[in-house]
Parts: C-alpha cells; structure tokens; sequence
C-alpha cells in the first residue's frame, strides 16, 4: 500500500543525503569509455558464449542415455535463454519429449512452464498461455507452483504493458497484481524474482529508504559482472532515478549494461534505456550506437517487444539529426553571405583607395609643373617628386595585390556557394531516402574540410607566387645554404615559407597566421625562430627585409 504524498515529499531530501553520503560519485567517462570498448569486443564474448554452446552440443550428440541427453539439453537451454530464445525454446521442447518419453511429467511440467516465459519473452502471448493450459496447478510441488505463477504473472504484465486498450490494460494489470501476491508465496525468499518483485513493491510504493536497503542486500548475493549482477545493478539505477541523482543512477545502468554485454547477452533492456537516456540529455551519437547495438542483439534474441522499443528511440535520433543538418546548413549560407557582404566593402574600399590614387596623380602633376616654375626650390620639390613617386609605387603594388585577391576571393565564394548548394541537395536527398547511417558517417568525417583547407592553400599559394614570382630565390638569398626553403614538387609553399609569405603581405600576428592555417601559437612562434636561426645576416631586421622581397620583380 503507498503511503501518502506528503510523507514522501518530506522523506525524499533525507534520503538523498543519505544515500549520497553512503555511495561516492562515480566517473562516467570512465564507464563509458569501458562500455564502449565493450562494444567494440562484442564479437569476442558472442565467440566465448557460441562455443560454450558447441561443446554442450557435442556432449549432446555423444550422450548414450536419455537422461543424460534431458541434462545436457537442459542446460543448452539455460545457455541461449538470454542468448537466442526460439533455439532455447527449442532445447525445451527437446527436453520436453525425453521427459515424456521416461515417464516423468513434473519434468514435462517443468518444461512447459518455462516455454511460457520463453513465449511471453518474444510477445507470443497466445502460445504462453497455450503452454500453461498443459499444466495441472494441483499436481505441481511447492516450488513449481511458485515457477507457475510467475509465468502466468510474467504474461498478464507484459500485455498490460504494451496493451493500448485502457480496458485491457487495467484487466490484465489486476490480473499480474493477484498471480504477484500468489507467487511471492511460493518462491525462495531470498531468491532473485523475491528481491526484485520486493524491491519493485518498495519503489512503486514510495519507500525508497526501504528499496535501496533491499537492493544491497541482493547486491550481496551476486558476483560483480555476472548476468544476476546486471539485474541487480538495473534496480539500483531505478532507485537513483526516483530520487533523480543523475550521476549514480547513470553509473548504475551503464554496469548493467556492461555486464550484459561482457557475457553476451542479447536480450539488452538496460542498453535500450541507456540508449533513451543519453538521447534526454542531448549526447545523441552515443545514444545511435547504443540503439544501434541493441537493435542487432534484439533480431538475434528474437525479441519483437525490443524492436518496438527501439522505433520510437531510432526514429527520434533521426529528427535530431536532421535538425542538427538543417541547422549547419543555415550557419554555411549565413557564413557564404557575410563573405558576399565583405566581398562588397572589399570592392568599395579598392575603389576609394583608386580614386585616391588619381587624386594623388593629379597633385604630382601639378607639382612637377611648379617645380618647373620654381627653380629656386628645385632641390626641395625634387626630394618631394622622389617620395611621391614612391607612394605611387605602394599604392600601384597595394592595387595590384587586391585586385589579384579579389578576384580569387569572388571565384572562391562562388565556388563554395555551389559546394553548399551540392551539399545540401544530397543532405536533403539522403534524409529523404532515411540513408541516416550514411548521413551520419558523412557529416562525422573530417575528410571534406581538409579538402577545402588544401584548395584554400594552394589558391594562396599560386596568386602569391603570380604576385611575387622571385620571393622564393631573394628569400633563400637571406639563408645559409643548409637552411634554404624549397618548393615542393607539385610546386606548393611548404608551412614555414608559407608563414613568412603571409607576413610579406602584411599578417605579422602569430595568432592570426595560427588561424589561417590551423596551427597554434606555439608551433608558429617555433617556425619563425626556426627560420631566423638560419639567416645570414641580422636576425633581428629578417623580417622587415622579408616584406619588401620581391619589389623588382613587379616594377
């Protein structure tokens, strides 16, 4: 019976602090990291479990006695009922037949009693009850009974679970409240289905307290990374949960899941909720792998219920990632217009600076004429002519240089704005086609933007060599012979003459020069050094001589 509300309301903040103060917080970086490389060696504990089921199959094709033959295929059974439940099924219907064979109907009994678990396990809901029809309650032993009426509890549980008939739904759960008093009678008190249909009583009803100290008593009972050990842990997380203590009760599900995994255990429902967990709080790849992992341990199990389960979730992760793609798509086409609107101010500034560029013509013009007339200042106004001439110069080389710029900048933003249109037209086709896997390996891979890091570099690379075509060889000219910078063979800049090119076209801040070509700080104050331990002269004033290399080679 619950107790009330408001009692309840009033224990749950004493709990807590008690119950975090009896465990210490977990890592869950840490058992992530553990389930996931589990994952990953899946292969290995599904080898170790398919030969612990050869050799009992050889034992079984050996055997010489019946009896033998019902232990044998019995314990086949007791191996693939986490594992592959029709072929467990399957090693009960043979055990079935050798009982019946040799007279012995509690054996029988006891077959067709777990032949309803296996059925109510897969949603065969009518063959369950096919099965319990073969029974006779009043011949079973004391602790068959209490097997019996955990199968008939077993499947009035599952179908007011998944049943979506109020009605039903309310019939069968009064149904499973009855047959779990019943059968709470007859089984071992200290025996798992005990502890966990308490433990389950507890929680339902609000004890928490009470739960989570029957939780370490069952705790106690099992070995840690057993199959019992994973059930155990499952409860726990449900405890952790009620009291909505994120870390421990995630902790407590990710062992759960472990230890399924670890001893290959295909029927995965701590994986499916942790899975549905991490997709809550937002870590949707981890959530893809895990659905993705119990979505292939259920079509082994042959469990129709999971597969059920896991559409919801799978479907939900789907429309994520097509937010998350929608979402990048839009930050592209916002980045592609503000290079379209600098693009525009780059342009306006070049025409000012042109115009400026007339008007200073215009002066030295008038100047020269005056200098004609005033010969008494000829010396001054010759000085004068001399600094004109070579502001003219900068400023022809500064419009040279931005017009060649500009005009890789305007085919580069025209280029990436087909990019992104090709990109977004197979985004759009593929998650029309539900290709989610292919999308989601496609958008993970870094593949693409080292690409277009290589285009961008290698379009630097030819309009500064257009530009300054004898940089490499007066640059050199600077160096020791055994320090000297070349070309690669596909005629590219390697990174540290790239890095001095950059500051002949006036990027002197490492930081900035970091940016452009994704290094840190660091690596590009090491390049620069490394650079000027070699020169020849004057390391001090190497890169002031740096940034006028390359004058005559325009003039």
């Amino acid at each position: 019976m619950r107790k009330p509300v408001l009692f309840f309301l009033s224990f749950f903040l004493f709990f807590s602090v008690a119950l975090h103060a009896a465990e210490p917080l977990h890592n869950l970086d840490s058992i992530y990291t553990c389930l996931d490389k589990a994952i990953e060696n899946h292969g290995v504990y599904v080898a170790r479990k398919e030969e612990s089921i050869r050799l009992l199959r050889q034992q079984l094709k050996n055997a010489s006695s019946k009896e033998l033959r019902y232990a044998v295929s019995f314990q086949l059974y007791e191996e693939n009922s986490a594992f592959e439940n029709y072929t467990a099924m399957d090693d009960l219907l043979r055990c079935r037949a050798l009982a019946a064979e040799m007279g012995h109907r509690e054996r029988v009994d006891h077959c067709n009693i777990l032949l309803s678990i296996c059925s109510s396990k897969t949603g065969l809901y009518d063959e369950a009850k096919e099965f319990l029809r073969l029974v006779k309650p009043s011949s079973l032993s004391p602790s068959l009974l209490g097997l019996y009426y955990q199968a008939c509890y077993k499947r009035n549980n599952e179908l007011a679970y998944y049943t979506t008939v109020a009605s039903l739904k309310k019939q069968y759960q009064a149904q499973a409240d009855s047959l779990e008093t019943l059968m709470l009678h007859h089984i071992p008190v200290h025996g798992d289905l005990s502890y966990q249909t308490r433990e389950l009583r507890l929680l339902t009803g609000g004890q928490v307290a009470a739960s989570m100290k029957l939780n370490t008593e069952w705790l106690k009972t099992v070995s840690k990374g057993s199959h019992r050990y994973a059930l155990v842990a499952l409860y726990r997380y449900l405890e952790y949960k009620a009291v909505n203590d994120t870390t421990r009760m995630m902790y407590w599900l990710a062992e759960s899941a472990l230890a399924d995994v670890r001893n290959g255990v295909m029927d995965q429902g701590s994986m499916w909720e942790i899975a549905n967990q991490l997709m809550l709080q937002g870590d949707v790849d981890r959530s893809y792998r895990y659905i993705s992992f119990t979505s292939d341990c259920a079509n082994r199990f042959g469990s129709r219920q999971r597969s059920w389960q896991n559409s919801p979730l799978l479907s939900a992760i789907a429309k994520q990632y097509k937010r998350e793609s929608e979402h990048k798509t839009r930050v592209i086409l916002l980045a592609a217009l503000s290079c379209g609107v600098l693009a525009l101010l780059l342009l306006g500034s070049v025409l000012y600076v042109n115009r400026q560029r007339k008007r200073l013509a215009l002066t030295g013009k008038k100047l020269q004429y005056s200098n004609a007339q005033l010969s008494e200042i000829n010396t001054q106004l010759s000085e004068l002519n001399r600094q004109l001439a070579s502001s003219n110069q900068k400023l022809g080389e500064s419009n040279r240089v931005k017009e060649e710029y500009i005009g890789r900048f305007m085919s580069l933003c025209s280029l990436y704005v087909d990019k992104i249109e090709y990109f977004r037209r197979r985004v759009n086709k593929m998650v029309k086609n539900h290709q989610y896997e292919e999308l989601f390996k496609e958008t993970k891979s870094a593949a693409l933007k080292e690409r277009e890091l290589d285009e961008l570099y290698n379009n630097f690379d030819a309009a500064f060599l257009h530009l300054f075509p004898t940089f490499v060889e007066e640059f050199n000219a600077l160096l020791q012979p055994a320090e000297q910078i070349r070309l690669t063979e596909d005629g590219h800049m390697p990174v540290s003459l790239r890095i001095f090119a950059l500051i002949r076209v006036g990027i002197e801040d490492s930081s900035k020069i970091a940016e452009f070509l994704h290094y840190s700080v660091n690596t590009i104050y090491n390049y620069r050094a490394r650079v000027k331990n070699g020169v020849i002269g004057d390391r001090d004033s190497f890169e002031k001589t740096v940034k006028k290399l390359g004058v005559q080679s325009r003039e």
